[in-house]
């Protein structure tokens, strides 16, 4: 995955969110399933990884740098859940995510090719700034396709 292909990705995914603004509350609050998350909980699980990406990794992509392991899934989980939930409008929801893209794209202007390419450890786990870009293109798709599906929209490739 390019440098190119990174930026089309978060402004193709910007259209998205802005398009969960038109949801009625019965559909940003629809579970995904049984027993599963809503949609609001799965935007804001969007929001906390996002926001931890920005704080947490992205300004300690050096060469060889070793950061520390990821923190426990679950907690950062729940505590998402529980702000879509019981803390946040779907607005405020929405605002904060696309700000937090916002600074994404700020940062990817001002990247280069090469800087994909920056290779460092998470714990013991080697991967590029290129590959975790990666991962977390996968994950906002694969969370995409679960809320189209449950809104019934044309699901995302």
């Amino acid at each position: 995955m390019d440098l190119e292909q990174i930026k089309k990705h978060y402004t193709e995914f910007d259209i998205w969110i802005q398009s969960l603004r038109n949801l009625d509350a019965s559909e940003w609050l629809m579970p995904l399933g049984e027993g599963k998350w809503t949609v609001a909980a799965v935007v804001s699980h969007l929001l906390f990884w996002d926001k931890f990406s920005l704080e947490e990794r992205f300004p300690y992509f050096k060469e060889d740098a070793v950061l520390p392991s990821f923190p426990d899934f679950q907690e950062i989980n729940d505590k998402a859940r529980e702000y879509a939930e019981n803390n946040a409008t779907k607005d405020q929801i929405l605002d904060e995510l696309l700000e937090v893209r916002q600074e994404f794209h700020g940062m990817l202007e001002h990247m280069n090719q090469d800087a994909l390419a920056v290779s460092f450890k998470i714990s013991d786990h080697q991967m590029t700034t290129g590959a975790y870009f990666a991962d977390f293109i996968w994950h906002d798709l694969h969370h995409q396709k679960q809320v189209d599906a449950v809104l019934g929209w044309a699901v995302a490739n």
